[in-house]
This record gives C-alpha cells, structure tokens and sequence, in this order.
C-alpha cells in the first residue's frame, strides 16, 4: 500500500515505525498530503487539506497512527485482487517514476538523519521546535577513505572533504526546510578523526571538529550556523562494515531572518544527527534531500551529490 508522504514536525517516531513496517512511502503531489493508495493506484483514503496537524496525534494529522491503523483495516476489507499488482498493472506514472529514482550506491553506506531547530533560553536549556528527517549516503570508496590503512592508538588525521561538503551542503537545512547551502572556506570545515582503539577485531574512531554553514533563499540569508561536531565510528574489521556510525552537530545561528519565529528571550540553534541505516525498508532507502526528485543520470542530481556536495 502507498502512502504520499512529506515529512514535518508532526511525524512522530511511531509513525515513522508503522510506515517502515506496512506502507511503502511514495512522494507528495498537490496541496493535500497523506492520500493512501493500493499497488494499482487506487484510492484507499484520500488526502487531507493542508493543515494545522494539531501535533502527532491530531485529527487534522493525515499521519497520526490512529488514522494510518485505520486505514490498513480498511485496505484489509478490499478484495485480494485489489491489494496486489503485477509489475504490468502498476500505474505508468509510479514505472516511469522508480525507471529514473535514484538507488543507493552498491556496496555503499546509509545514515539516517534527524535536523531539528531547536531554541535556547536565557538559562540554556534547550527547546524542540521543527523537526525533519533525511537520508545520507555514501559510495563505497568515500566511507572506505575514512579508515586509516595503519591505525595506531592516539593518530589524528583530517577526514576527506566530502563529508564535510556533503553534509554542509546537503544535510544542513534548519532555519527552513528548503534553504539552499553555502558551507563557508572561511573559516574552512575542520573536522578529524582520532583513533581510540586499534585491535585485531575493530577500529574505533572518535571524530571532532567544526564548520559553517549559510542557509539561503537565492540570494537572502536566512542565517549562519556555526557547527561543533563529535562522533562515534566502530568499524569491524572481520565483517569489513561499520557498526556504529554517530555524528551529532550543534550550532549557534547568527544573522537569522528575523520573520523565522523564535519566543522572546530565545537564540535559535540548529542540530544534526547522523546514525547507521541497514535499508532494508523502501523508507530507509529514501534518496537524500533533491534527490527524491528523481534525476539519476550522469548530469543529474545524483551526479552532483556524489561528486560535488552541491
């Protein structure tokens, strides 16, 4: 069953589990959002109008999970023949779509991610506000690049650009979900890695540093993160596959677009967060950012995440 799915702040993570588990996520189309379909292109429930969702579980919420659990009765009652397709009776829009979606690379590695905006008060403690969810992907060679060929306890070396280009151009979008990227040369991103332990099993890395990042709207500033970095990377070298891969950032924004609302007596902080995702569900393998527009080919959005940043 497919579901039109954006995400926003009123996406919660058990709605997130129960889509994993029995829907197959499918992008927005139009002003409504949370139109349910069958394989065949059906309408199960339509899309609610755009919204006040009244949070995670609100009536207006068209992925609250009371509503999606009483979507898959419904989809329980129709007639086998209209809860299964052949490939030939998919809709010509949905093949021509998954013909050019992009796939992540063979062999390659998957973050989740989880961006929120997030607002500090006078006494420094830390408020939820938006919150967006995100994807990051990695060749083989780019995650390869980030182990040490001869790791020695206490070595220090500086990752590869991509990453901190990757992230900084791609995964940074806080102020406003759709915000262009800018990382700054100056300062330049400085992130290393050090190495924590080095036995015949596992490399364990410890990764610090710092970058800015400008958000725009074309040519308007929306606001200037200034990015501290720490990670954890547990890579098993038996299996050849990380088993942890956790990057936190937290930055203080300045020059932030003032009609982005904050309450009175509060700066506004970005965070990041980056752990390992196995892609084993349709959700998990969910292109990065632009990409979900399609656009696999050699000039595509695809080419230019791998090879760019931008």
């Amino acid at each position: 069953m497919g579901l039109q799915v954006v995400t926003f702040k009123g996406m919660n993570e058990s709605t997130i589990k129960l889509i994993n588990q029995d829907f197959v996520p499918l992008a927005i189309n139009g002003g409504g959002f949370g139109d349910v379909l069958t394989a065949r292109g059906e309408v199960v429930e339509p899309a609610l109008p755009w919204a006040d969702t009244g949070g995670p579980d609100g009536k207006n919420n068209p992925f609250a999970p009371k509503r999606l659990q009483a979507v898959l009765e419904k989809f329980k009652q129709l007639p086998a023949g209209k809860r299964v397709a052949s490939s030939n009776e998919l809709p010509a829009s949905w093949k021509e779509k998954f013909a050019t979606y992009p796939k992540p690379p063979a062999d390659g590695l998957i973050l989740r991610q989880y961006r929120r905006a997030i607002h500090r008060d006078a006494q420094g403690e830390l408020h939820r506000a938006a919150l967006y969810h995100d994807f990051l992907w990695m060749t083989k060679a780019e995650w390869q690049s980030l182990l040490p060929e001869q790791p020695r306890v206490g070595q220090s070396f500086t990752l590869p650009e991509f990453l901190a280009s990757r992230i900084g151009g791609q995964h940074a979008q806080v102020v406003t979900s759709a915000s262009e990227l800018r990382l700054s040369v100056t300062p330049k991103p400085n992130l290393k890695l050090m190495v924590e332990e080095a036995s015949a099993d596992q490399l364990r890395l410890r990764l610090e540093g710092s970058f800015e990042v400008t958000e725009l709207n074309t040519t308007l500033v929306n606001g200037i993160g200034h990015y501290q970095v720490c990670g954890c990377l547990h890579y098993d070298l038996k299996k050849k596959s990380f088993t942890r891969f956790d990057v936190a950032a937290l930055g203080e924004f300045t020059n932030r677009r003032q009609d982005v609302p904050v309450p009175d007596g509060r700066t506004f902080v970005g965070g990041l967060w980056f752990e390992l995702s196995p892609g084993d569900t349709p959700w998990e393998r969910t292109p990065p950012g632009k990409l979900s527009f399609g656009g696999g080919g050699p000039t595509g959005p695809l080419h230019n995440y791998f090879n760019t940043g931008q």
